[in-house]
C-alpha cells in the first residue's frame, strides 16, 4: 500500500515542511495545467493539500502560526477542559485552535480551483471524477473544521476573481444549516464517486462516509440540544440548527456509519491480552484494520514531540510530565472498587478507616483491560522503567492493621490540604512527605533495618515536584519501543488515527439511540450491538438488554452515583456518552462532544480535577532488588488535586467561538456571534 506520506516526500511538486510544521503548497495561479493536470502532478498537488489539512494530531496546540495547528509544542490541549487530563503548565479552559480562519479559505480555493478546472482535462486523465469527489472531501473537512467552532461561514464555491476592488470579494456568513448541508453534500458526492482503495493517509469513499456520520452526529445534537444558543442576524440563524433538523442530521449519520462497514474495517484484535491488545490500536495504526484515516510522519519532513513532552520525566530527555489523567476519568471504568452513592473510588471502610492493600498493584488488579492499557499504573514496567507512584510514607511505628480515618474530605470542591484536613493530627505526626524533585530526594525515610524508602515516589506525586499532579500518567499514543535516549523533541513519528472504527461504531449508536428515543425506526439493538463490540474488545461488561439504552430521565450532578460525571439527558444517552469518554479519551474527541451536547457548562462548572494519593507503610517494606522501588502496604487517598486544585467553569459562550477581529476588517460582511 503506497502511503500519502511516501507521495508526500518523492512528489516534485508538493509543500515542504519548515521546522517540522509549516507547510505551503504551491499557488496555483503560478504553474501552468500541463505542471498540475496530470497523474503525477494531481497526486502531488493533492497530496499538499492533505499535509494541510486542519487535523487535530500531535502538532494541535493553542499557538503557531497556523491558527493552533502544526506546532510541536502541544503541552495545551484540548483534554485539560473536559476532566480527562491536567498538567503543572496549564490547569484553566483552554479553548483549541482559535482564530482558525484565513488557512482554511487558502484551502478551499485550492479546492474550488481544482474542482472548475478539472472538467476540462477529462479526455486526458481518466479519473477526473474521481478528483473533485477527493477534491470535495478535503473541502468538506475544512469547513467543517471552521462550522465547528464558529457556527455559520461565508459558503465560497467557487474560485473568487481578483478584480482589484476587495469589495467584490466580501462574503456573508451563510447560515448554520446551509454550512451543514453544504458539507453532507460534498461528502454524499465523495461517497459516490471516490476510489474504495484504501491508501494510508488518502480518503476513499468509506472514510468520507465515516466524516459525514461525524458531521451528522454534530449535526443533530446542535439541532436537539443548541436551541439555547442560537443566534440570528437578519433572519439567517448563524449558530443553531433548527431542531425539525435533528431526526434527519442523526439518520443521515447513521446510514454514513453502516456504510462504512462495506469497506472491511474493523475493530484492532490481534492480541489476545485485552490490555496490551488495547496499546497496540495506536501503536500499530499503520497495520490495523481499525484505522481508517490517518496522517503519517516521517523522521526526515514531518515529526512530532509527543513523547518527550508527554512520558513521565524519567523516561523522557526533556520537558515529560504533561500526562496527568484525572481520577474523575479513571472512575469511569469498569472493575474498580467504586462507591454506588457517589461514584468515586471507595478506598475506605463504612466507618471511613483506610483499606490497606498488599501491594502498590491491587487496586487495580481487576480493572477494565481498556483502562490498564491507557495508563502507567504503579508497579508495572514500561520502557524498561518500573513505575513508582506514592504520595508518602507512613512511618514504622504504625502497624498496616491500625484503624487509619481519612485524611481528607472528597467532595469535589474541599481544596484543604493533608496536614490541614480532618485527621491532621494523626497525619502530621506519622505521614512522611518531601518537596524535593521526586527524582532526586535527598531526605529518605530510614527504617530501623536500615532500609532506604523515598518518601514520595519517584514518578510522583509530590507538592514542589515535576512530575504528576494527579497520581496518573498516560500511556495512549506513547512509543513505548523507545529507549529514555531516544525520547526526544522532534524525533516523534507515530501515526495519528484521525478517524477509526471505534468512533464509527459509536457515533453509528448514539445516532440510533436518538432516532429510537425521538420517533424513529427502534434501532436499539444495534445500538446495543455497536457498543458491545467496543466493550468487547475493550474487556468491559457488556449491555445484557436493550432496555438498559432507555430514555429514563438522569440527575446530572457529579458524585451522585456510578458515572455521574458525564452528562446525559437520560439513562441510554449516558451509557454510549460514558462509553466515547472511555474509548476516545485523549483523541481530541470528547471536548468537541461536550459542545455538541451543549453539556459543557454545566458539566464543567466550578469543577475540580480529582487525584489518587497512594501512601505506602514503611513497616514491612523492603527494595525491589530489580528496580529499586519500595515494596510494601498501601492505603489510598482519594481528593481534589492537591496542586492545579482551581475551579473551573466552561462559560456558555464559548459554544461559538469569536469570529477573529482581523477577518471582519478585512470583509466588513463578517457579523460577529453573540456575547463577543
Amino acid at each position: 500500500m503506497k502511503s500519502i506520506k511516501n507521495i508526500i516526500i518523492s512528489a516534485a511538486l508538493c509543500g515542504l515542511f519548515v521546522g517540522c510544521h509549516d507547510l505551503e503548497i504551491p499557488p496555483k495561479n503560478i504553474m501552468s495545467g500541463s505542471d498540475i493536470y496530470n497523474e503525477g502532478g494531481i497526486t502531488a498537488y493533492m497530496a499538499a493539500l492533505y499535509a494541510r489539512l486542519p487535523m487535530e494530531d500531535f502538532n494541535t496546540s493553542n499557538d503557531g502560526n497556523h491558527g493552533g495547528f502544526f506546532n510541536w509544542n502541544c503541552i495545551v490541549w484540548d483534554m485539560l477542559s473536559t476532566g480527562e487530563t491536567v498538567n503543572r503548565n496549564n490547569t484553566g479552559i483552554y479553548i483549541p485552535q482559535k482564530g482558525y480562519w484565513s488557512e482554511g479559505y487558502q484551502i478551499i480555493r485550492q479546492c474550488n480551483e481544482l474542482i472548475k478546472d478539472l472538467p476540462s482535462y477529462a479526455d486526458q486523465m481518466t479519473e477526473v471524477p474521481e478528483w473533485i469527489a477527493e477534491a470535495k472531501f478535503i473541502r468538506a473537512y475544512t469547513y467543517f473544521a471552521m462550522v465547528k467552532r464558529y457556527g455559520g461561514v461565508p459558503i465560497v464555491e467557487e474560485p473568487q476573481e481578483m478584480t482589484g476592488n476587495d469589495e467584490d470579494l466580501w462574503v456573508a456568513r451563510s447560515s448554520h444549516e446551509q454550512c451543514i448541508d453544504f458539507i453532507l453534500d460534498d461528502l454524499d458526492y465523495a461517497m459516490r464517486y471516490m476510489t474504495s482503495k484504501k491508501t494510508a493517509g488518502r480518503a476513499n469513499k468509506f472514510v468520507a462516509a465515516a466524516f459525514k456520520s461525524r458531521v451528522a452526529l454534530y449535526a443533530g445534537s446542535v439541532a436537539r440540544y443548541g436551541q439555547q444558543m442560537n443566534h440570528s442576524v437578519d433572519g439567517v440563524l448563524l449558530c443553531g440548527l433548527p431542531a425539525t433538523k435533528a431526526k434527519d442530521y442523526f439518520q443521515q449519520a447513521y446510514d454514513a456509519a453502516k456504510f462504512v462497514d462495506d469497506g472491511g474495517y474493523k475493530l484492532y484484535e490481534g492480541n489476545s491480552d485485552k490490555e496490551a491488545n488495547f496499546r497496540e490500536v495506536f501503536m500499530n495504526a499503520d497495520k490495523s484494520e481499525e484505522s481508517i484515516f490517518v496522517r503519517q510522519y516521517d523522521i526526515n519532513n514531518n515529526v512530532h514531540s509527543f513523547d518527550a513532552v508527554y512520558c513521565p520525566p524519567r523516561m523522557t530527555t526533556t520537558y515529560g510530565d504533561r500526562y496527568n489523567v484525572t481520577l474523575d476519568w479513571v472512575e469511569l471504568f469498569d472493575g474498580l472498587p467504586l462507591d454506588p452513592a457517589t461514584g468515586h473510588l471507595k478506598t475506605t471502610d463504612d466507618d471511613g478507616n483506610y483499606i490497606v492493600y498488599s501491594s502498590e498493584k491491587e487496586l487495580f488488579a481487576n480493572a477494565e483491560p481498556r483502562l490498564r492499557g491507557s495508563l502507567m499504573l504503579p508497579g508495572e514496567t514500561y520502557k524498561g522503567i518500573t513505575v513508582d507512584i506514592r504520595s508518602g510514607i507512613i512511618e514504622e511505628s504504625i502497624d498496616p492493621s491500625e484503624k487509619i480515618k481519612k485524611f481528607s474530605i472528597d467532595d469535589g470542591k474541599t481544596t484543604t490540604n493533608w496536614n490541614n484536613g480532618p485527621n491532621k493530627n494523626w497525619y502530621n505526626a506519622h505521614v512522611k512527605t518531601s518537596t524535593q524533585n521526586s527524582r532526586d530526594q535527598k531526605d529518605p525515610y530510614v527504617t530501623a533495618d536500615g532500609i532506604k524508602l523515598n518518601k514520595n515516589g519517584i514518578d510522583g506525586p509530590a507538592n514542589g515536584s515535576n512530575s504528576t499532579l494527579t497520581g496518573f500518567h498516560g500511556v495512549k499514543w506513547i512509543n513505548l519501543n523507545w529507549s529514555v535516549a531516544e525520547t526526544a523533541l522532534h524525533r516523534s513519528t507515530q501515526t495519528w488515527i484521525d478517524i477509526r472504527y471505534a468512533e464509527v461504531l459509536l457515533n453509528r449508536a448514539e445516532a440510533a439511540i436518538e432516532l429510537s428515543q425521538n420517533g424513529g425506526a427502534n434501532l436499539l439493538q444495534d445500538a446495543m450491538d455497536c457498543i458491545n463490540k467496543v466493550r468487547s474488545r475493550a474487556g468491559a461488561l457488556l449491555l445484557r438488554s436493550t432496555a438498559e439504552l432507555n430514555s429514563n430521565p438522569i440527575q446530572n450532578e457529579r458524585g451522585t452515583g456510578i458515572n455521574s460525571f458525564v452528562f446525559a439527558p437520560n439513562e441510554g444517552l449516558q451509557v454510549v456518552r460514558v462509553e466515547r469518554y472511555k474509548e476516545l479519551a485523549f483523541e481530541h474527541k470528547i471536548y468537541w462532544d461536550l459542545r455538541r451536547w451543549f453539556t459543557f457548562d454545566k458539566q464543567i462548572k466550578d469543577y475540580r480535577r480529582r487525584m489518587l494519593a497512594p501512601f505506602m507503610f514503611a513497616k514491612g517494606a523492603k527494595l525491589d532488588p530489580a528496580t529499586g522501588n519500595p515494596i510494601g502496604k498501601y492505603i489510598y487517598d482519594t481528593r481534589v488535586c492537591e496542586r492545579a486544585n482551581n475551579s473551573l467553569t466552561f462559560g456558555n459562550k464559548n459554544y461559538y467561538d469569536k469570529i477573529p477581529d482581523g477577518e471582519r476588517k478585512i470583509n466588513p460582511l463578517l457579523e460577529q456571534n453573540d456575547q463577543y
